[in-house]
């Protein structure tokens, strides 16, 4: 043997890349220990087998070509990538390097590398690129390709559906994020067999999900919405808890030149206001959906203005003793003293405030303005009530908030009380709940606004730390109709007594409600009769109050 072939030899042998010769037919003449070892197999096992019979069957016409190119000669070298068989049946990625060897009959030197674990990590990146890692949807790339494919192939028969869990926050902040993800993978499974085969699911964070959908009719996609909707709303066991889930949904249908982007938008656009015409429900986009979230962009951004130069104020309206139509409280009221629009009410800009996460630094500003009310008259022996949202409860730390205004302007929190809305306090988390007993621990009162709309009015009277109650405007409306609306008012002024609370009772603008509302046994109210809301300037009593250390000694103040 030459020295050349020696070397050739032991470097075959010894070498950590899979090789073998391969004969004229195309079949192993020599294999080394590391083609075997890599297909699962023995050096002598290998002698005499095809290479073919060693490949994928998907793959056998590919190689069959790549070999009659070395018969011929037309190629000396030539490389692919090829999937082989291993002895256990597993597929293998590999890299084939095949090399001709001078003669005749013709051989070929053939190096093989294993390429699987790189096969799979690109893979794993792929998903990752463009799959949910929780629920194993498509995301957001995928879902714009999918809609941009669909728009460009039959534009007015693709729909977007875009859906979104409500009151998500609540069962993630009081169950845990494992509970919150656990319910977001049922969900998952649920839209994903709502829809057609050939539709696509995609999660883009959070609790958003969204559906493309090709070769559908409005009515076609309403139908499945609908559908869709039922399946979500099934219990499902959460940590422990039975949970219903549902969702609101918005569709929008694509036209010519509407972009993947712009559909999604839309769809986004109906599905927030499904939500805010109260959830669990669908909406269909119309170009009047646009202006207005281009509105109510607008005021955003006027309203952070607003806020940072002081174009905000508050305005006070009294609650009144109903023996004496006397005030022994005022309610706070935000007002926005716009410069083009003039004053606005809170109807018009608050849900844009909620939205806008701009609630909070809102609801200091008005505690610390009525705190500085009550400063500025310390001979009035009322409380002044302000409304919180109950995004200002728990981690936004609403205690801290109320704690930091009573100290900057020394008074009693006792001369303060919060109006929490009913339902705002059924979906409280336990956070929010402990800051509210902390509020009560200071001896700042809590009352339960527009009570009777919630969903279980009694329960969220005894379960709460609230020591007084608010009914709702809506019953008072009905007052002398001698049926639902003057039994509601009898049963909740004599549930408010039977308590020991504080009750109000709301919206009395005449003599003939105010009547009927003293028969019924209610001690204070609140209403256009006694009062509109009026700047601070306005409202009797306020001198400069002498210098103080801390919060006041003076008794405790009270309602009635």
């Amino acid at each position: 043997m030459t020295h050349d072939a020696e070397v050739f030899r032991r470097t075959f042998q010894d070498s950590p890349v899979g090789m073998a010769i391969l004969d004229a037919d195309g079949r192993l003449d020599a294999v080394n220990p590391s083609l075997a070892v890599l297909l699962g197999s023995t050096a002598e096992a290998l002698l005499g087998r095809a290479l073919a019979d060693l490949t994928h069957p998907d793959d056998r016409p590919q190689h069959r070509q790549v070999v009659s190119h070395l018969a011929h000669g037309t190629h000396d070298r030539v490389q692919l990538q090829q999937r082989c068989v291993h002895a256990t049946g597993d597929v293998l990625w590999t890299r084939a390097t095949l090399s001709r060897l001078p003669g005749s009959p013709w051989r070929a030197v053939l190096h093989v590398e294993d390429l699987t674990e790189v096969r799979r990590a690109h893979a794993l990146v792929e998903q990752h690129s463009y799959y949910d890692r929780l629920t194993g949807l498509a995301n957001r790339t995928l879902l714009l390709e999918r809609l941009k494919v669909s728009l460009e192939r039959a534009a007015t028969s693709t729909a977007c559906l875009f859906v979104d869990l409500d009151h998500f926050k609540v069962v993630n902040d009081s169950l845990g994020h494992e509970a919150g993800d656990r319910l977001l993978t049922e969900v998952a499974k649920r839209i994903q067999t709502s829809v057609r085969p050939g539709d696509t699911v995609a999660r883009l964070g959070g609790d958003e999900f969204v559906i493309a959908a090709t070769d559908l009719t409005e009515d076609a996609a309403r139908s499945l919405l609908t559908a869709l909707l039922a399946a979500v709303r099934e219990p499902v066991i959460v940590a422990g808890h039975e949970v219903v889930p549902t969702v609101s949904a918005g569709l929008a249908m694509g036209a010519p030149g509407v972009t993947a982007e712009t559909l999604l938008r839309d769809a986004d656009i109906a599905m927030s206001r499904a939500k805010s015409s109260g959830r669990d429900r669908l909406a269909v986009f119309s170009a009047d959906f646009r202006n207005e979230a281009m509105v109510r962009l607008s005021i955003e951004t006027e309203l952070r203005v607003a806020l940072r130069e002081g174009h905000l104020e508050v305005h006070y309206q009294p609650v009144v003793d109903m023996g004496t139509r006397r005030p022994v409280a005022y309610e706070a009221l935000v007002r926005w003293r716009h410069p083009e629009r003039g004053l606005l009410m809170p109807g018009e800009f608050i849900d844009v405030c909620e939205e806008a996460n701009l609630v909070i630094p809102l609801g200091e500003f008005v505690l610390n303005e009525a705190c500085a009310f009550l400063a500025a008259r310390p001979d009035f022996g009322g409380k002044v009530l302000v409304n919180v949202s109950t995004r200002q409860i728990g981690p936004a730390d609403l205690t801290g908030v109320v704690t930091r205004a009573i100290e900057a302007h020394g008074i009693d929190p006792r001369r303060l009380a919060l109006e929490i809305t009913e339902s705002g306090m059924l979906v409280a988390t336990q956070t929010a709940v402990a800051d509210l007993q902390g509020l009560t621990e200071m001896g700042v009162e809590l009352l339960l606004d527009d009570f009777g709309t919630g969903y279980s009015a009694l329960s969220s009277v005894l379960r709460s730390p609230v020591s007084g109650l608010k009914l709702a405007r809506e019953f008072t409306l009905r007052l002398g109709d001698r049926s639902t609306g003057d039994r509601i008012s009898t049963a909740v002024a004599s549930l408010v007594e039977s308590l020991d609370m504080d009750g109000i009772i709301e919206g009395v603008e005449t003599e003939a409600q105010y009547r009927q509302a003293l028969a019924h046994g209610w001690k204070l109210a609140q209403g256009y009769l006694f009062g509109h809301p009026q700047p601070s300037h306005l409202i009797p009593g306020a001198r400069i109050a002498p210098p103080t250390a801390g919060p006041s000694a003076e008794p405790a103040a009270s309602l009635a």
